[in-house]
């Protein structure tokens, strides 16, 4: 058999590239694929905020514990789950007050914690997109 354009076997060509038009092409490639607007505005995402995120640690495995959040003015929210692995997060989206009481119920067990939540501002689908988000985290232990 021989190697060659009328032969079975295929030949490959080899393509040089300066390390100009390397370098060039990479910018380029990386200008498109996270969108940095260079070559113009990119497409905003739709993630929501996290808003306030209350995680219990130590919950009782498959028993519902309830989270009471409430902020200094009075406003409440609250949510139940149930945990399997004895972490229990929850998130309020729209809820970032700057000081809360959290009451953690679980059967006949209570336990609340103040505590002043430190909120980072994000902007989770790009820097020109909306939402901007107020997000923290405080856990509290069982």
């Amino acid at each position: 058999m021989r190697d060659g354009a009328d032969g079975p076997l295929a030949r490959i060509r080899l393509v040089i590239i300066s390390r100009a038009g390397l370098a060039i092409t990479l910018v380029l490639v990386a200008a498109f694929g996270w969108g940095c607007d260079v070559a113009g505005p990119s497409a905003c995402t739709l993630i929501g905020c996290t808003g306030l995120v209350v995680e219990v640690t130590g919950a009782p495995a498959q028993v519902p514990v309830t989270i009471v959040v409430l902020a200094a003015d009075g406003a409440k929210r609250s949510t139940s789950c149930t945990s399997a692995t004895g972490t229990c997060p929850v998130s309020f989206p729209d809820f970032t007050p700057a000081t809360v009481t959290i009451s953690v119920l679980t059967g006949t067990q209570t336990t609340e914690v103040t505590r002043q939540p430190t909120y980072e501002v994000t902007r989770p689908n790009g820097r020109s997109c909306p939402p901007e988000c107020r997000n923290a985290r405080v856990t509290v232990a069982l």
